[in-house]
């Protein structure tokens, strides 16, 4: 049975609005009729208006309901503007239908009964009653969203305010091109499809901007406003929740030449900048002047007015990456923090609906002034270019949740920053492993691939459906799931054994990362060519200085080397003189000076000098570093001549693996072959089959196991085994593979 709507409203005062002029009797009218956990919109007409309607210092609508319950939601109203769109020459135009208006937007939960009271406030005087009205809701709805989002009882993972897990599954999807929303039109279906359930939008001056452009500081642009509007309904239709970015960092960004230059929003484009009109002479002033404070809160208002009863809002976010505006000139660290925790607890004030709050900040960053903060609900951790990105977020994951108690997302993702860089993971082993890192590391879900638009042009989507279909056979959407314990170091060692007798020489390129934020230890063991391969695990190609003594300071390699050994490195550009430095064996054996010419610009081949270093034979550790104060950055490195060698302590590599166990002995794996850990073997077109290996899972109920195999590339179950656990562990015996196996083990009754 359909909901009775029963509209009374009623006029409880007239509202003068100048000396000379009265409003017509207001009416609260629904665009539909209102149902259960539906978003509900009414219009106001025949409000009054002022000279700026978005200033709540000049006129403030707020919408008191009365729930059947008796609980009240104090609701702002907000601005309106409605437009159609069409594509003209390839690019979205938006033309204004009708004339703006005052809407009021809110989402009941519970069936019967509701109650309105509308007051209006102008200026300084008090708020006086504007309209009131009732409605019925139904018990009967057809949505498919019956609930919030708020931080599960674990503090681990998200639920729903009915108490069901929420495990997200996601991507990045910031922004449309010349198309805008018609490409979510494409995109948006194609996510809903691969199983995927969680977007992410940016609110930027190129797109679904709002107080993101010059003449918009408290002026909104409705535009931008009502694109957001269709997004958030396309979500609601695709099922996909929106975590909702309100800033990036380059809105607060004087110069840089990083990003081509092309993200110095602050004098250009931010209407808080004195150059734009507004309150600030710096960046800084944003998070410490009152007056910029003040305006800030109004669009809080607006936001959530707009936005806020929408179920499909998974969180506000308040910036992205904003610590790429930190530092001596810029963006004072304390000033940001002590900004978040006002505001948080100003929009926690404003919403009614309590949605999640949080903040981004960069990969290879971690801030406990920003993620300590009780105010934000869950701590975000941007991965590029990191080596084992597997095994790289699982260490994130466990290591923010820990010392920070709330749940974690990998908010952003890729094998490169730059871009999505097929070329260098072509099977996309690495994405892939990003992907899984995310969902059986311990964080809130998948790592969000920052790269959509390729996502969607080389149709990346079908690695979203077999992981999906494989978790939701696992049941990863339900119940208490904790990371695993596995028998096992998969880390090398820093320590070299003995030669191996008999064994070929061997000479080529030694792997480096390539990601300056990157903390890696810088030492490295080359024990034979996957060593080599795998050695961007722990080392970077920027080395940095004494300002920066959190971060690698050298490059140390150990290996034995057999006669006409050598080193050989190329360096590129540095951001300050320095004395490039080498040791053999703790002996200076060259010492160069390298002068900055660009300014710290990376990449630019500005010094582009190779340099040799001979080697003896015998056992030798080769160190490169320098004595400057910032980084120094080599491009490439190679060995020649280097006799293959045991570990110390007999350690070697197998394969890597992370997963998560559930209550009642049921646990879901994915492991990769040892020779694709990326950036290992991302070229590699036939990696070695690996065979007889095994992964023993430690602190393991008795029992006995049943081990389904799947294929994580393609969701194809591959074959099922059986093993027993004893004495506390659980040894899986793994079928022959090339790249990666997921599991899902299970206790038999």
């Amino acid at each position: 049975m359909k909901p009775t709507l029963r509209p009374r409203v009623a006029v409880l005062a007239a509202l003068v609005i100048s000396a000379t002029r009265l409003v017509a009797v207001p009416a609260l009218t629904p665009l539909a009729a209102p149902q259960l956990w539906q978003r509900t919109e009414f219009r106001v007409a025949d409000a009054p208006t002022v000279a700026n309607n978005f200033d709540p210092d000049q006129i403030r609508l707020d919408a008191t309901f009365t729930a059947p319950s008796g609980r009240t939601f104090a609701v702002p109203a907000f601005w309106f503007q409605d437009f159609s769109r069409a594509l003209v020459d390839g690019a979205e135009v938006l033309t204004p239908i009708g004339l703006p208006e005052w809407r009021v937007r809110f989402t009941p939960t519970e069936p019967g009964e509701y109650a309105i009271a509308l007051t209006a406030t102008l200026g300084s005087a008090e708020p006086g009653p504007l309209a009131s009205a009732r409605f019925t809701v139904g018990a009967e709805t057809a949505a498919t969203l019956r609930s919030w989002v708020k931080v599960g009882a674990d503090r681990r993972y998200l639920a729903t305010s009915d108490g069901h897990p929420l495990r997200l599954i996601g991507e990045n999807v910031c922004w449309g091109g010349a198309r805008g929303t018609y490409d979510y039109d494409d995109w948006f279906p194609a996510m809903r499809a691969s199983g995927q359930n969680l977007a992410r939008l940016w609110l930027a001056p190129w797109f679904l901007g709002l107080e993101h452009k010059p003449g918009t500081l408290n002026r909104y642009d409705l535009g931008g406003a009502w694109q957001l509007d269709r997004l958030f309904d396309l979500a609601e239709r695709d099922g996909l929740y929106v975590l909702l970015s309100l800033d990036h960092h380059g809105m607060y960004q004087e110069s840089s030449r990083g990003w081509g230059g092309t993200n110095n929003f602050w004098r250009t484009s931010n209407p808080y900048s004195v150059q734009q009109g507004g309150p600030c002479a710096t960046p800084n002033d944003f998070f410490t002047d009152e007056r910029a404070r003040d305006l800030y809160r109004k669009r809080l208002r607006y936001l959530v007015a707009r936005y806020g009863a929408n179920p499909r809002l998974l969180a506000w976010q308040f910036f992205n990456e904003i610590d790429n505006v930190y530092g001596p000139g810029r963006l004072a660290s304390d000033d940001v923090a002590a900004w978040h925790v006002a505001m948080a607890r100003h929009l926690g004030g404003l919403d009614p609906f309590q949605h999640l709050v949080t903040t981004s900040l960069t990969g290879g960053s971690d801030r406990p002034d920003i993620w300590s903060l009780h105010e934000l609900d869950f701590a975000v951790y941007h991965s590029y270019a990191e080596p084992a990105p597997g095994r790289f977020v699982t260490d994130i994951a466990a290591s923010f949740h820990e010392r920070y108690a709330k749940p974690v997302l990998i908010g952003e993702f890729g094998t490169s920053a730059a871009n999505w860089a097929i070329a260098g993971d072509p099977h996309l082993r690495g994405f892939r492993q990003g992907l899984w890192g995310g969902a059986l590391g311990g964080s809130m879900g998948t790592a969000l691939s920052w790269w959509w638009e390729d996502v969607h042009t080389d149709h990346a989507y079908p690695l979203y459906t077999a992981l999906g279909s494989i978790l939701r056979r696992a049941g990863w959407d339900e119940g208490d799931w904790q990371p695993i314990a596995f028998a096992g170091e998969p880390v090398a060692p820093a320590a070299l054994g003995e030669p191996l007798p008999g064994g070929e020489t061997f000479s080529g390129p030694v792997a480096l990362n390539h990601f300056r934020r990157l903390a890696l230890r810088g030492e490295a063991v080359l024990a034979d060519r996957l060593s080599a391969e795998r050695a961007a695990e722990y080392l970077c190609g920027y080395l940095h200085g004494s300002a920066q003594p959190d971060k690698q300071q050298h490059l140390r390699l150990t290996a034995h080397f057999a006669p006409k050994g050598k080193v050989a490195f190329h360096v590129n550009s540095l951001a300050a003189s320095a004395n490039l430095i080498v040791r053999v064996d703790g002996t200076e054996t060259l010492r160069t000076h390298l002068t900055d010419t660009d300014g710290a610009l990376p990449g630019s081949n500005e010094i582009n000098r190779e340099f040799a270093i001979e080697i003896p034979a015998g056992r030798h550790t080769v160190e490169i570093t320098h004595d400057g104060p910032d980084w120094v950055q080599l491009d490439a490195l190679k060995v020649e001549q280097l006799r293959p060698s045991a570990y110390a302590e007999g350690w070697r590599f197998t394969p890597e693996r992370i997963g998560l166990r559930q209550t009642g002995s049921k646990a879901v794996l994915h492991i990769t072959s040892p020779h694709i850990v990326w950036p290992a073997g991302a070229l590699r077109f036939n990696p070695p089959v690996q065979h007889g290996e095994t992964v023993t899972l430690l602190d393991w109920p008795a029992g006995h196991y049943s081990v389904e195999w799947f294929d994580p590339r393609t969701g194809t179950l591959i074959g099922s085994t059986r093993a027993t656990s004893a004495n506390g562990t659980l040894t899986l015996l793994l079928p022959d593979f090339a790249e990666d196996l997921a599991a899902i083990v299970e206790l038999t009754k």
